[in-house]
């Protein structure tokens, strides 16, 4: 499998994360704590990234599988049951990997959850607890080797 150059870009309280080719993929959310006052939080968020502070925790969301069994008027009964059976075997690989990888990755947990432009897809959330450097640079240092991972497994 070939290496990917992953481009990391901060976009309001959030870094997208960009493939070789340009796609989308993936989201990550740091965690900026309880900022108070609430009315001070976009400030206090962006002067946290472009200081380039840290925070203990953030989410990667990533896509996990694509039902392709919604948004059809009909379908035949094998082909959702062959659909379901491939993606139940890759979520098993998901649920596998995270078993073996979580800890090394400073994964501390994982979620699921219907990607809100397309009901057909699941997404898996990953929590990261560790320290993590906020800006576009540091950002990426910390995900890419969790990224290589996933591609590597071919689960990205």
């Amino acid at each position: 499998m070939s290496k990917i150059k992953w481009k990391i870009e901060y976009d309001y309280h959030l870094y997208k994360v960009y493939d070789n080719n340009g796609h989308l993929a993936g989201y990550f959310f740091p965690n900026y704590g309880d900022i108070r006052p609430a009315e001070k939080e976009d400030e206090v968020i962006e002067k946290m990234n472009k200081a380039h502070d840290t925070v203990p925790e953030a989410t990667l969301l990533v896509p996990m599988v694509k039902l392709d069994v919604f948004d059809k008027e009909w379908m035949d009964m094998d082909y959702v049951v062959s659909s379901l059976e491939v993606n139940l075997e890759r979520i098993k690989v998901w649920k596998d990997w995270l078993r073996r990888n979580a800890r090394q990755h400073s994964v501390a947990g994982a979620s699921i959850h219907t990607a809100r432009e397309d009901r057909n897809m699941l997404s898996i959330a990953l929590g990261l607890v560790a320290q993590i450097r906020l800006g576009e640079k540091e950002v990426k240092d910390f995900l890419v080797p969790l990224l290589d991972r996933l591609h590597e497994d071919g689960l990205l």
